[in-house]
Formats: structure tokens, sequence, C-alpha cells
């Protein structure tokens, strides 16, 4: 490594010198902002004659054939200040135009270009075209939206503004031509400009990780590689991807080999790509792009666009598969990216058939919708299914996935149509608005062949969000409707005419959805509802949990597939249990969607059904979790314990909020009141 502090007139006219931009680098993309204070700094020192130090330039020495010439020329082929050289050269043609003296123009094209008129500098193809147009005089003919056109008629026309205030422009240029650099020079073989590229990078203006990746792959090869490499495999990812989806397919491609490991950072992803070629591509960059290529070509099949991209299938095949992955990125279920992408490659190679693949992604609908119905943590799918491809082993099939995913219990369970209905009564549908839409629209295609087009559709509230005073009245406790069914599935259904319906009266509603409405989904409102409340919300509900279990997309697993019941009881440990709702021995079932409206189910329950055993078990006051005292029980409250009061009995349920805790102890009254926990289903 070389570093040398230099002027741009020594550095711009070495004798045999081109500057190279290579393919990798990113556009030009300096703002008129930039220029203004770049001009300004140098019509600053015109008038004191000091110098202004622009910043450094770094470049890998190459040796090229010069064909006019038969001499070897000097290649700078330049790793950072590509934004500075083309901007000094902009400014030096503006200059050069506005210089009156021939001679000191032939000096200046003796900085613009090599003997013969080659251009010294060689930008990147996307701006050759408007760079060589204005360096002949052309820029006029620049077409579309162009910085180097901006920024060249920028300097023509300051120019012209201080040359009109008394500004010399033979001062301007000789103030351009003291201006410093610190030109380091590297050499293949003996310095390695990535890590140096990576230093320099962490110290200024960072660039965005898919640039840093693009110059990694690509710093280390000479220029016919880099081209090769560029136009061969880096071009078509662009051309395919953008900007936006192909950081996305980097992502997903590398959560292949490190799975959930790999964090989001951009600067993350890109050291992860640097050890992913270390540990699986060595000395093969070639290798690398060739299967990141691959990848991507497939990866459009998660874009929607109107057409198929997998080899192989026919045309009714493809177009199922494309609907199926459509509806996985319609319910936002991205973490399923890279365990999709893996299949659909074994399926163009032959190692996945149809049928197998399509029941999978099938599969994995039911699992992710059914999941979110039930409330169940997202984390937990990041964390099963970025490593699913290797836990399935060599048997990648539809059976071997409804076994694994049998297997699994806790957070990552497949929840069964017990956990549905009664989900379907308890949760907050309204939070995951996609998945509500996509399920309600699948109910409504099992009695209606052609229903509207999705997109004129919205998930409507049938009590609405914004309730009038008689919708709060013909509910009567508002305050329990609002709180905990008003974002009901029993309360949602879907509507192209959800400003009309508004938050019009139940029978106004009523009557607009027999004029308008097409969907069946509304007929239930129409022919089994005469009024609206808790009750109703209740019975739509459950209504609807029927309807889906018989949804073909959102089918549950097979018994034979399932390990063990999923369902656990009050006799069970609770640790990472998601709670919903408690199933009572009398076979109702009361929401519980925490400790304490878990307690209050039980020991409600306890009361009506076994008083006598309750209140003779609890008399002698020896249970801990039990306090007769409500000053006691105060004092506990405030330092955040569980604390569950029964004050019409006189007493309260104190203990850890831990669910484990909490069941332990509602364990322990049970028996107490000589039933069993095990008839207590969570």
């Amino acid at each position: 490594m070389e570093a040398k502090q230099s002027t741009v007139n020594d550095f711009f006219a070495l004798t045999g010198t081109i500057f190279s931009i290579p393919v990798y680098q990113r556009n030009y993309t300096w703002e008129e902002e930039n220029c203004e204070k770049l001009l300004q700094d140098i019509v600053g020192i015109s008038q004191n004659k000091k110098t202004h130090f622009m910043g450094s330039i770094t470049y890998i020495l190459h040796w090229i054939d010069d064909e006019k010439s038969l001499r070897k020329l000097q290649e700078f082929v330049i790793i950072d200040g590509q934004q500075r050289i083309t901007t000094l050269m902009l400014l030096l043609k503006a200059i050069e135009t506005k210089i009156p003296n021939e001679e000191v123009k032939k000096e200046i094209d003796g900085l613009l270009n090599l003997s013969g008129q080659k251009l010294r500098l060689k930008p990147i193809k996307s701006d050759k075209e408007a760079f060589d147009l204005v360096m002949q005089n052309r820029s006029h003919e620049i077409q579309g939206v162009s910085h180097i056109k901006n920024n060249y008629k920028f300097f023509t026309k300051e120019l012209d503004n201080y040359i009109s205030k008394g500004y010399r422009i033979e001062e301007i240029y000789g103030a351009f031509l003291r201006l410093k650099i610190v030109a380091i020079g590297l050499e293949l073989g003996e310095d390695d400009p990535q890590v140096v590229f990576e230093s320099i990078n962490a110290t200024g203006v960072q660039l965005k990780g898919l640039d840093l990746i693009r110059n990694y792959l690509m710093m280390g090869e000479n220029s016919d590689n880099q081209n090769r490499l560029y136009n061969t495999y880096w071009v078509p990812l662009e051309d395919w991807l953008g900007e936006r989806d192909l950081n996305d397919f980097i992502l997903t491609y590398l959560r292949i080999y490190f799975e959930d490991k790999l964090k989001k950072e951009e600067r993350e992803v890109y050291y992860a790509l640097k050890d992913h070629h270390r540990d699986n591509f060595s000395d093969d960059i070639q290798g690398l792009m060739s299967e990141m290529r691959e990848y991507g070509r497939i990866y459009q099949i998660f874009l929607d666009r109107d057409h198929y991209f997998l080899h192989r299938g026919d045309p009714q095949q493809l177009a199922n598969l494309r609907l199926r992955i459509k509806d996985l990125m319609k319910i936002k279920f991205g973490v399923a990216k890279p365990f999709i992408l893996r299949c659909a490659r074994d399926f163009e190679e032959g190692k996945l058939d149809y049928e197998n693949f399509h029941e999978i992604l099938q599969i994995l609908i039911s699992y992710f919708v059914r999941r979110s119905v039930c409330g169940d943590p997202a984390p937990a799918l990041a964390e099963l299914l970025y490593s699913l491809y290797r836990q399935l082993g060599e048997d990648v099939s539809a059976d071997a996935l409804k076994r694994y995913l049998g297997k699994s219990v806790g957070r990552t369970a497949f929840p069964n149509d017990d956990k549905i209905k009664a989900a379907f009564l308890v949760r907050n549908a309204y939070a995951a608005n996609q998945v509500c839409k996509f399920i309600l629209l699948e109910i409504e295609k099992l009695s209606n062949a052609e229903p509207p087009r999705e997109e004129n559709l919205e998930v409507e509230h049938f009590y609405p969000k914004t309730p009038t005073q008689e919708w709060r009245d013909r509910v009567g406790d508002y305050f329990t409707f609002e709180q905990d069914y008003l974002n009901n599935f029993g309360n949602l259904t879907l509507s192209g005419q959800n400003q009309k319906l508004s938050n019009k009266p139940y029978e106004a509603k009523i009557e607009l959805m027999e004029e308008y409405s097409s969907l069946h989904l509304n007929d239930y409102f129409i022919n089994n509802t005469h009024s609206w409340g808790i009750e109703e919300v209740k019975a739509r509900s459950g209504y609807l949990a029927d309807q889906f279990c018989q949804v073909g997309l959102f089918k549950d697993l097979p018994k034979e597939y399932r390990a063990r019941e999923l369902n656990k009881t009050l006799d069970d440990d609770l640790t990472n249990h998601n709670l919903q709702s408690v199933k009572l021995p009398n076979d109702q079932r009361r929401m519980a969607r925490n400790a304490k409206e878990l307690t209050s189910a039980v020991i409600d329950y306890l009361l009506e059904n076994a008083r006598e055993a309750f209140e003779s078990y609890t008399d002698d006051e020896s249970q801990k979790y039990i306090y007769w005292s409500k000053a006691k029980a105060e004092a506990r409250d405030r330092d955040g314990t569980l604390v569950v009061p029964f004050e019409k009995y006189g007493f309260y349920f104190v203990s850890n909020a831990s669910y484990q805790t909490t069941g332990s102890n509602l364990r322990d009254l049970i028996l107490g009141c000589e039933l069993n926990p095990r008839d207590f289903i969570v």
C-alpha cells in the first residue's frame, strides 16, 4: 500500500493513466448541494491562495494494454472516492467551457483526456453515456434523469454567476488545481482491497449493505472477471428483484445456511455472506454467485407478478402453486420463505413432486393461520421454520412435515380444532387484520363459488368501532362488549359497503345488507338475528369456528400424526402455556387470557358448584394463597403480586403471577374441593 499526498493537478496529469470506476460500484449520486459546497470552497481559496483538502481516493493498480499505442497503461480502479473524482471531472469540463485562453483549454484537455481523445475517466455503464456526452459538449442530448447532466449544468450556471460578480475564471481554475487529496494505491497480491475498503467505509458515510455485498463479491477480481461476474450473475438479480426485494432475497438466501442465528441488520447480513463464502464456497466466488442467481430466479415466486418462475410443472400445476404462495405472502408468513425456497428448488430438480409441494404449502398456511387465530407467539415460528428443512432431513415431504408438526408442543404446537373453537370465542381477531380478512373470505368460499373481488372487500365491525348511544343501549353492558367482544370474530364480517354501513343502527345495517350484499357471511345477520349483543356474538363466533374447521385450506392435522393431546389441564405444568380460555367440568367455557381471569373462572365455578367443600377446606386458613384480611391483600397487591378479590365472600386469592404457580394453587383448591383438576381444561 502506498499513500501519497498530491494535488488534483498532479493526480489528473499522471502520464498514461486512466481512472476506472468498477462495475460493482453504485451509480453517481452527488446532489446539487454537494456540488455547491465544493464550488464555494474552491472560489474561497481562489481569493486567498490557500489550499483545500478534498479527502482520499483509494485505487487498485492494474496494467492494461493500449491497442492504439501498443504500450501498457496504468489503470487506477477506484474503490473509494468515485463520487469525488467524477464530480471534479464535471467541474473541470465546466471550467474549460468558460476559459477564453486556447493554451489553457489544451492544458485542461490533457487532464480530461489521454492522447488520442481517450477519456481519462471510465465511469460505470449506467453513467458512461451521460458522462461521454458531457465531455463531447453534447450534454443537451442526455435523455431522462441524470445526476451527471444536472451537476454539470449547475456548475456551468454557477460559474457564470461568479464571473458576473467579478471573479476571474483563471483564478478559480488555479484554485481547482491546488485542491489536495491523499491517493492510496493498492497492489493485488500484496494488499487486501476488501480489508482496506471496510476500514475506510467504517469511518465515513457508510454504504448500504447491498453496496457492501456487491463490492465484496467482485472487488478481488481483475476487470475482465468483474465485468463477467457482474453481467452474468449480478445484473440478472437486480433486473429480477430490484433493490428492496434483492435485500430481502439475500437475507432469505443466507437464512438457508444460518437459520435463526442471522440478524436482520445490514452489516450482520454482509458479514454473514463473507462467512458463507469462506465456509461453503472457499476460493469459488463464481460458484457462490451462480447459486445466488439460481435462488434469486426462484425467489420471484414470492413477488406478485403474473408469470411463472419455476422451470418444471405444467401450467395448471404452476398456477396452483403460485396461488398457495400468494396466500402465504398475503397473510405475511415471510418466515417460511427460506424453507419454501429450498422446497421450490427441490421441486425443480425433481426431488419433490408436485403433490407433495402443493400439500406442504397448504399445511404451512393452515399452521400459520391457526396459530394466528390462537394468538400463539410469532418468535417461536422463526425458531422452528428456519431450521425446518434440516430437521426433516432426507425426507422432505408433506407426510414428514405433518409428522414433525404433530410432535411439536408448547410454543410451536399445531393448534387442533378444539383450540380453534375456544380461540374463536375469545380472541381479538381484528388485531391481525390481513389474516382475519383471509379467514373470512375462505369461509365465504364454502358457500359462494364466486365471491366479490378481494380488493373490493374490507373487514367490517357489525357493532361499530365508534358506536352511537343507540348501539350501546342495544347491547346493554356496552363496557364489557367493547372490551371483550368488539373485535371478536363473531362481530366481524366482510363488506364492500363499509362507508354506507358505518355506525348505522342495527335495523339500517340489516336493510343495507339485504339490498347490497352478495356475501353469504352476511346472510347470518339477516336470517339468524333479531338483535345484537354478547350472546349473539358468542353464537356467531361458534358458527364461524365450525365453518373454519370445514375449510380445506385450514384443515387440522389427522389424529394419527399427533404424538400427544395438545390440551392442557390444571393438573399439568402451565409454564409457557398460551392461556385463552378454560373449559369447566360442566362443559362451559370461560374467557381466561391471563392468570387473573383463570383464577376468577375456576374459583367462581367452585363457589357455585362445590361451595360447602370450598368453605370447609379454606376454613382453617392454612392455605397461604387465601387471604381473609383486606389490608394484607392490598399490601401484596402494591408489590406486584397477583391479587384476585372475592369481596362478596370476604377473601382474596393471592399468588405469584406465573401461570405455573397460579395453576398449582388452583389445583390444590380443586383437590381440596374433592374435584379432579384434569376436568379443568385450559
